[in-house]
């Protein structure tokens, strides 16, 4: 896992973040949206994550907290 961390550039402080949002079981709209997490934006359509974006990437759906 940390492999990846320096593969992708994600710093291990917003991968923190991310657990502990998904910790919060967080409620995801209907049709696409994203998260950013700052070192990347989660993307995801309904309740299921998609994709993982670096940062720089241009997301697409609406934005949630």
């Amino acid at each position: 896992m940390l492999q990846r961390v320096d593969e992708r550039r994600l710093s291990l402080g917003d991968l923190l973040a991310l657990q502990a949002w998904v910790n919060t079981g967080p409620a995801a709209p209907d049709g696409d949206w994203f998260k950013d997490f700052g070192s990347f934006v989660l993307c995801g359509s309904g309740k299921f994550p998609k994709t993982v974006l670096e940062k720089g990437m241009k997301p697409f759906g609406d934005p949630i907290e």
